[in-house]
Protein backbone atom coordinates (compact mmCIF):
# COMPACT_ATOMS: atom_id res chain seq x y z
CA UNK A 1 0.00 0.00 0.00
CA UNK A 2 1.08 3.58 -0.74
CA UNK A 3 0.35 6.21 1.92
CA UNK A 4 -0.21 9.85 0.97
CA UNK A 5 0.37 12.17 3.90
CA UNK A 6 -2.39 14.70 4.41
CA UNK A 7 -2.04 18.09 6.00
CA UNK A 8 -2.94 18.13 9.68
CA UNK A 9 -4.65 21.51 9.40
CA UNK A 10 -4.70 24.44 7.01
CA UNK A 11 -5.43 28.17 6.98
CA UNK A 12 -6.24 30.51 4.08
CA UNK A 13 -5.47 34.22 4.33
CA UNK A 14 -6.84 36.80 1.88
CA UNK A 15 -4.72 39.98 1.84
CA UNK A 16 -5.38 43.46 0.48
CA UNK A 17 -2.44 45.83 0.19
CA UNK A 18 -4.63 48.69 1.41
CA UNK A 19 -5.17 46.88 4.75
CA UNK A 20 -1.47 46.24 5.40
CA UNK A 21 0.99 48.35 7.42
CA UNK A 22 3.20 50.39 5.10
CA UNK A 23 6.96 50.04 5.68
CA UNK A 24 8.17 52.49 3.03
CA UNK A 25 7.10 55.80 4.58
CA UNK A 26 4.41 56.19 1.95
CA UNK A 27 6.77 55.82 -1.02
CA UNK A 28 5.60 52.37 -2.14
CA UNK A 29 2.69 50.06 -1.36
CA UNK A 30 4.76 46.98 -2.28
CA UNK A 31 6.69 46.88 1.00
CA UNK A 32 4.42 46.21 3.96
CA UNK A 33 3.63 44.14 7.04
CA UNK A 34 0.65 41.87 7.64
CA UNK A 35 -0.30 41.05 11.24
CA UNK A 36 -2.28 37.83 11.75
CA UNK A 37 -4.98 38.08 14.41
CA UNK A 38 -5.03 34.31 14.99
CA UNK A 39 -1.38 33.17 14.72
CA UNK A 40 -0.45 29.99 12.86
CA UNK A 41 1.55 27.62 15.07
CA UNK A 42 3.66 24.51 14.47
CA UNK A 43 4.78 21.90 16.98
CA UNK A 44 8.36 20.59 17.03
CA UNK A 45 7.35 17.58 14.93
CA UNK A 46 5.54 19.69 12.32
CA UNK A 47 6.43 21.99 9.44
CA UNK A 48 4.52 24.70 7.63
CA UNK A 49 4.00 24.64 3.87
CA UNK A 50 3.24 28.08 2.40
CA UNK A 51 1.96 28.85 -1.09
CA UNK A 52 0.34 31.71 -2.99
CA UNK A 53 -3.11 30.68 -4.23
CA UNK A 54 -3.99 33.74 -6.31
CA UNK A 55 -2.74 37.26 -7.00
CA UNK A 56 -4.02 40.27 -8.94
CA UNK A 57 -1.63 43.19 -9.50
CA UNK A 58 -2.37 46.20 -11.72
CA UNK A 59 0.29 46.77 -14.39
CA UNK A 60 0.70 50.38 -13.27
CA UNK A 61 4.51 50.45 -12.98
CA UNK A 62 6.61 52.18 -15.67
CA UNK A 63 9.13 50.43 -17.89
CA UNK A 64 11.69 53.23 -17.33
CA UNK A 65 11.89 54.85 -13.91
CA UNK A 66 14.13 55.90 -11.06
CA UNK A 67 12.64 53.05 -8.99
CA UNK A 68 13.84 50.46 -11.54
CA UNK A 69 17.28 52.14 -11.68
CA UNK A 70 17.26 52.32 -15.49
CA UNK A 71 16.73 56.00 -16.37
CA UNK A 72 20.12 57.77 -16.69
CA UNK A 73 22.79 58.15 -19.37
CA UNK A 74 26.04 59.87 -18.40
CA UNK A 75 28.25 61.52 -21.04
CA UNK A 76 31.50 63.49 -21.00
CA UNK A 77 32.10 62.60 -17.36
CA UNK A 78 29.80 65.08 -15.64
CA UNK A 79 26.69 65.45 -17.81
CA UNK A 80 23.64 63.26 -17.13
CA UNK A 81 20.57 62.77 -19.28
CA UNK A 82 17.81 61.70 -16.87
CA UNK A 83 14.68 60.16 -18.34
CA UNK A 84 11.32 61.05 -16.86
CA UNK A 85 9.75 58.08 -15.06
CA UNK A 86 7.02 56.89 -17.42
CA UNK A 87 6.16 54.27 -20.05
CA UNK A 88 8.09 54.57 -23.31
CA UNK A 89 7.81 52.92 -26.68
CA UNK A 90 10.87 53.02 -28.94
CA UNK A 91 9.79 56.18 -30.79
CA UNK A 92 9.23 58.07 -27.55
CA UNK A 93 12.63 56.90 -26.32
CA UNK A 94 14.42 58.19 -29.44
CA UNK A 95 12.50 61.46 -29.25
CA UNK A 96 13.62 61.98 -25.66
CA UNK A 97 17.26 61.73 -26.72
CA UNK A 98 16.82 64.09 -29.64
CA UNK A 99 14.63 66.62 -27.84
CA UNK A 100 17.08 67.20 -25.00
CA UNK A 101 18.93 70.32 -26.17
CA UNK A 102 22.17 69.59 -24.29
CA UNK A 103 22.49 66.00 -25.47
CA UNK A 104 21.28 66.73 -29.01
CA UNK A 105 23.88 69.51 -29.38
CA UNK A 106 26.53 66.76 -29.25
CA UNK A 107 24.87 63.52 -30.40
CA UNK A 108 22.12 62.61 -32.81
CA UNK A 109 20.21 59.41 -32.06
CA UNK A 110 18.66 57.07 -34.62
CA UNK A 111 16.93 53.68 -34.47
CA UNK A 112 17.26 50.70 -36.81
CA UNK A 113 13.90 48.90 -36.64
CA UNK A 114 15.12 45.82 -38.51
CA UNK A 115 18.02 45.26 -36.12
CA UNK A 116 16.35 46.80 -33.04
CA UNK A 117 19.47 48.86 -32.31
CA UNK A 118 20.18 52.49 -31.42
CA UNK A 119 23.03 54.51 -32.96
CA UNK A 120 24.66 57.59 -31.42
CA UNK A 121 26.52 59.88 -33.85
CA UNK A 122 28.99 62.55 -32.71
CA UNK A 123 27.99 65.77 -34.48
CA UNK A 124 30.90 67.85 -33.16
CA UNK A 125 34.46 68.30 -34.35
CA UNK A 126 36.04 66.81 -31.21
CA UNK A 127 36.01 63.52 -29.36
CA UNK A 128 33.01 62.90 -27.10
CA UNK A 129 32.56 60.21 -24.42
CA UNK A 130 29.50 58.20 -23.38
CA UNK A 131 30.10 56.93 -19.86
CA UNK A 132 28.31 53.59 -19.95
CA UNK A 133 30.10 52.54 -16.75
CA UNK A 134 28.16 55.24 -14.86
CA UNK A 135 24.84 54.93 -16.73
CA UNK A 136 21.81 52.88 -15.72
CA UNK A 137 19.84 52.77 -18.98
CA UNK A 138 22.34 50.51 -20.78
CA UNK A 139 20.17 47.37 -21.08
CA UNK A 140 17.19 49.35 -22.31
CA UNK A 141 19.13 50.79 -25.26
CA UNK A 142 21.00 47.59 -26.11
CA UNK A 143 24.32 48.00 -24.29
CA UNK A 144 25.77 45.74 -21.58
CA UNK A 145 25.30 46.65 -17.93
CA UNK A 146 29.07 46.22 -17.57
CA UNK A 147 29.98 48.17 -20.72
CA UNK A 148 33.05 50.39 -20.52
CA UNK A 149 33.08 54.09 -21.36
CA UNK A 150 33.23 54.69 -25.09
CA UNK A 151 35.00 57.56 -26.84
CA UNK A 152 33.37 58.57 -30.12
CA UNK A 153 35.58 60.47 -32.52
CA UNK A 154 34.35 63.51 -34.47
CA UNK A 155 31.64 62.59 -37.00
CA UNK A 156 31.82 58.92 -35.93
CA UNK A 157 29.13 56.80 -34.32
CA UNK A 158 28.52 53.82 -32.04
CA UNK A 159 25.62 51.35 -32.15
CA UNK A 160 24.02 49.02 -29.64
CA UNK A 161 26.01 45.85 -29.08
CA UNK A 162 22.80 43.99 -28.21
CA UNK A 163 19.18 44.88 -28.90
CA UNK A 164 16.84 47.37 -27.25
CA UNK A 165 14.63 45.95 -24.49
CA UNK A 166 11.68 47.98 -23.32
CA UNK A 167 10.07 45.00 -21.56
CA UNK A 168 12.09 45.81 -18.49
CA UNK A 169 10.01 43.96 -15.87
CA UNK A 170 10.03 40.27 -16.80
CA UNK A 171 8.48 38.86 -13.64
CA UNK A 172 7.18 39.88 -10.23
CA UNK A 173 8.82 38.26 -7.22
CA UNK A 174 6.68 37.90 -4.06
CA UNK A 175 9.05 37.86 -1.08
CA UNK A 176 8.17 37.20 2.55
CA UNK A 177 10.08 37.28 5.83
CA UNK A 178 8.79 33.88 6.98
CA UNK A 179 11.85 31.63 7.24
CA UNK A 180 12.16 29.07 4.44
CA UNK A 181 14.41 26.07 4.06
CA UNK A 182 13.88 24.95 0.46
CA UNK A 183 14.18 28.07 -1.75
CA UNK A 184 17.41 29.40 -3.25
CA UNK A 185 18.22 31.80 -6.06
CA UNK A 186 21.23 32.51 -8.28
CA UNK A 187 21.18 36.10 -7.08
CA UNK A 188 21.34 35.69 -3.30
CA UNK A 189 21.55 32.01 -2.32
CA UNK A 190 18.85 31.34 0.29
CA UNK A 191 15.81 33.23 -0.87
CA UNK A 192 12.68 34.71 0.69
CA UNK A 193 10.79 34.36 -2.59
CA UNK A 194 7.35 32.79 -2.15
CA UNK A 195 6.29 32.96 -5.78
CA UNK A 196 7.48 34.18 -9.18
CA UNK A 197 4.67 35.66 -11.28
CA UNK A 198 5.03 36.02 -15.04
CA UNK A 199 4.28 39.43 -16.53
CA UNK A 200 2.33 38.38 -19.62
CA UNK A 201 0.13 41.43 -20.21
CA UNK A 202 0.79 44.94 -21.48
CA UNK A 203 0.67 48.14 -19.46
CA UNK A 204 -2.64 49.15 -17.86
CA UNK A 205 -3.77 45.52 -17.65
CA UNK A 206 -3.90 43.19 -14.64
CA UNK A 207 -1.06 40.77 -13.89
CA UNK A 208 -2.53 37.49 -12.64
CA UNK A 209 -0.97 34.45 -11.06
CA UNK A 210 -2.30 32.17 -13.78
CA UNK A 211 -2.30 28.48 -14.63
CA UNK A 212 1.00 28.71 -16.54
CA UNK A 213 2.84 29.89 -13.40
CA UNK A 214 4.35 27.03 -11.41
CA UNK A 215 2.90 27.03 -7.89
CA UNK A 216 5.81 27.11 -5.49
CA UNK A 217 5.54 25.55 -2.03
CA UNK A 218 7.86 27.09 0.56
CA UNK A 219 8.66 25.20 3.74
CA UNK A 220 8.94 27.03 7.04
CA UNK A 221 9.90 25.53 10.38
CA UNK A 222 9.11 28.64 12.39
CA UNK A 223 7.17 27.62 15.52
CA UNK A 224 4.68 30.47 15.10
CA UNK A 225 3.67 32.89 12.35
CA UNK A 226 1.93 35.98 13.66
CA UNK A 227 3.42 38.71 11.47
CA UNK A 228 4.87 38.76 7.95
CA UNK A 229 6.77 41.38 5.95
CA UNK A 230 6.26 41.37 2.19
CA UNK A 231 8.20 42.86 -0.72
CA UNK A 232 6.92 42.79 -4.29
CA UNK A 233 9.91 43.33 -6.59
CA UNK A 234 11.04 42.92 -10.17
CA UNK A 235 13.56 40.25 -11.17
CA UNK A 236 16.41 42.56 -10.09
CA UNK A 237 15.07 42.99 -6.53
CA UNK A 238 13.83 46.53 -7.15
CA UNK A 239 10.60 47.37 -5.35
CA UNK A 240 7.76 47.90 -7.81
CA UNK A 241 6.28 51.38 -7.91
CA UNK A 242 2.58 50.82 -8.55
CA UNK A 243 1.84 54.55 -8.34
CA UNK A 244 -0.84 54.18 -5.69
CA UNK A 245 -2.73 51.25 -7.20
CA UNK A 246 -3.79 48.60 -4.69
CA UNK A 247 -3.64 44.85 -5.23
CA UNK A 248 -4.76 41.59 -3.63
CA UNK A 249 -3.42 38.08 -3.05
CA UNK A 250 -4.37 34.93 -1.17
CA UNK A 251 -2.13 32.51 0.72
CA UNK A 252 -2.50 28.90 1.85
CA UNK A 253 -0.80 27.67 5.02
CA UNK A 254 -0.73 23.89 5.53
CA UNK A 255 0.74 22.12 8.56
CA UNK A 256 2.34 18.73 7.82
CA UNK A 257 4.19 16.21 9.99
CA UNK A 258 7.94 16.71 9.81
CA UNK A 259 10.12 13.95 8.38
CA UNK A 260 13.61 12.91 9.48
CA UNK A 261 16.10 10.57 7.86
CA UNK A 262 16.36 7.22 9.61
CA UNK A 263 18.34 4.29 8.17
CA UNK A 264 18.35 5.92 4.76
CA UNK A 265 14.57 6.37 4.74
CA UNK A 266 12.36 9.38 5.36
CA UNK A 267 10.39 8.74 8.54
CA UNK A 268 7.87 10.87 10.39
CA UNK A 269 8.90 12.04 13.82
CA UNK A 270 5.44 11.01 15.04
CA UNK A 271 4.00 8.00 13.25
CA UNK A 272 0.31 8.16 14.09
CA UNK A 273 -0.57 10.97 11.67
CA UNK A 274 -3.69 10.98 9.52
CA UNK A 275 -3.07 9.36 6.17
CA UNK A 276 -5.12 8.10 3.30
CA UNK A 277 -4.51 4.56 2.06
CA UNK A 278 -4.46 4.23 -1.70
CA UNK A 279 -4.88 0.61 -2.90
CA UNK A 280 -2.44 -0.55 -5.55
CA UNK A 281 -5.23 -2.49 -7.26
CA UNK A 282 -8.81 -1.30 -7.67
CA UNK A 283 -11.37 -3.26 -5.71
CA UNK A 284 -13.79 -5.31 -7.79
CA UNK A 285 -17.31 -5.77 -6.51
CA UNK A 286 -18.75 -9.20 -7.29
CA UNK A 287 -22.48 -9.33 -7.63
CA UNK A 288 -24.51 -12.50 -8.03
CA UNK A 289 -25.97 -12.75 -11.50
CA UNK A 290 -29.28 -14.58 -11.87
CA UNK A 291 -29.62 -17.55 -14.19
CA UNK A 292 -26.01 -18.81 -13.83
CA UNK A 293 -25.45 -22.56 -14.27
CA UNK A 294 -24.28 -24.01 -10.91
CA UNK A 295 -22.67 -27.07 -12.48
CA UNK A 296 -19.11 -25.61 -12.73
CA UNK A 297 -16.53 -28.37 -13.20
CA UNK A 298 -14.13 -27.03 -10.47
CA UNK A 299 -14.95 -27.83 -6.85
CA UNK A 300 -18.64 -28.08 -7.70
CA UNK A 301 -19.10 -24.27 -7.55
CA UNK A 302 -20.46 -21.79 -10.04
CA UNK A 303 -18.22 -19.89 -12.48
CA UNK A 304 -19.08 -16.56 -10.85
CA UNK A 305 -18.07 -17.87 -7.40
CA UNK A 306 -14.86 -19.28 -8.83
CA UNK A 307 -13.85 -15.95 -10.40
CA UNK A 308 -14.69 -14.11 -7.19
CA UNK A 309 -12.53 -16.45 -5.12
CA UNK A 310 -9.63 -16.00 -7.52
CA UNK A 311 -9.80 -12.21 -7.30
CA UNK A 312 -9.84 -12.30 -3.49
CA UNK A 313 -6.93 -14.75 -3.41
CA UNK A 314 -4.87 -12.68 -5.86
CA UNK A 315 -5.46 -9.57 -3.77
CA UNK A 316 -4.34 -11.32 -0.56
CA UNK A 317 -1.18 -12.66 -2.23
CA UNK A 318 -0.28 -9.19 -3.50
CA UNK A 319 -0.66 -7.72 0.00
CA UNK A 320 1.57 -10.42 1.52
CA UNK A 321 4.28 -9.81 -1.11
CA UNK A 322 4.40 -6.14 -0.13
Amino acid sequence: MNAVTQSIRSTIIHCRSKDATDLSNGTYNTYFRVNITNPISCAIDEELHISIMSCEIPYSFYNISAELLNNTLVYNGNSTLTFTSQDYDIDELINFFNQDSSFNAIFSTTYDAQKNKITFTNNTGTNQVINFSQSTINKVIGFSETASDETIAASQSTASTGVCNLATVHSIMVKCSVGQGNVISTRAGNSETLQKISVDVNGNGIVYLNMSDFRQISISQSPIVDTMEFRFTDQNDNLLQLNGCNFEFSMLFEVFPRYVKASGRRTMLIQNRPSREIPTQPLTVIREEPGIDDSHPFENISEVEHKGNRLVLDHLIEQMEQ
